[in-house]
């Protein structure tokens, strides 16, 4: 893991945060309203510099562009926190949202991205994203299931980074929420999603399969 990397990058990440809030401008007006929406914006925009010198990079393509994502999330966390909005509204607009984007793909389109990410070909490439994870900073696991076992991947990770990089931030009430984003997706990609364990136990276990239901975590079925 590196720190600092993102600092020469933060004018490309500040005009990413732009489009990121532009994009949820209309909804968070129907929520909010034009005045709360503008310090809102202008609210998180303040905080993203200071997130930037705290993000880290992993080498890791997929999980460098998680991190990036929640840089994100957190400063319309903030933003949206500065405003007197509490965390768990923070993820109950999220999850809509994302609901929403999810929704404007076709079914089938989205029916058949789950079935290939439950491959066989994706879980060897999932396989060595997780080891060059591991590698550099982020311990990660990733097992292919067989017929005899209940699932089709399963992803252990330990000493969650993106969880330490929450704290760092001074978002930590959000952690026994962090897991949302993966449950909303598997939900609209048509496939199973369990969480075996959590943060607490010292590794996040979560067991996907190509058929079943999406399993929320007691934490965000009051969201839902």
């Amino acid at each position: 893991m590196i720190t600092g990397h993102y600092i020469s990058k933060s004018e490309k990440l500040e005009k990413s945060l732009i489009k990121y809030l532009n994009g949820l401008n209309k909804p968070l007006i129907q929520k909010y309203g034009v005045e709360k929406t503008q310090s809102i914006m202008a609210k998180s925009k303040e905080y993203y510099p200071e997130i930037i010198k705290k993000m880290p990079f992993f080498k890791t393509p997929m999980y460098d562009s998680l991190i990036v994502l929640n840089s994100k999330m957190m400063a319309l966390k903030k933003g949206m926190k500065a405003e007197g909005i509490e965390v768990d509204e923070f993820v109950r607009f999220t999850i809509e949202n994302l609901r929403k984007k999810m929704a404007k793909i076709p079914f089938i389109v989205r029916k058949l991205s789950g079935k290939i990410f439950l491959s066989k070909l994706v879980g060897k490439v999932m396989k060595k994203v997780g080891k060059s994870a591991t590698t550099n900073g982020w311990p990660t696991e990733v097992l292919i299931g067989t017929k005899k076992e209940d699932f089709a991947m399963k992803v252990l990770t330990k000493d969650c980074q993106m969880v330490k990089f929450m704290c760092s931030v001074d978002e930590d009430d959000i952690v026994s929420y962090c897991s949302f984003a993966d449950f909303t997706n598997a939900e609209a990609l048509g496939i199973s999603l369990k969480q075996t364990s959590t943060i607490d136990s010292g590794t996040c276990t979560f067991c996907f399969n190509k058929k079943g239901t999406v399993h929320w975590p007691e934490s965000l079925i009051k969201l839902n």
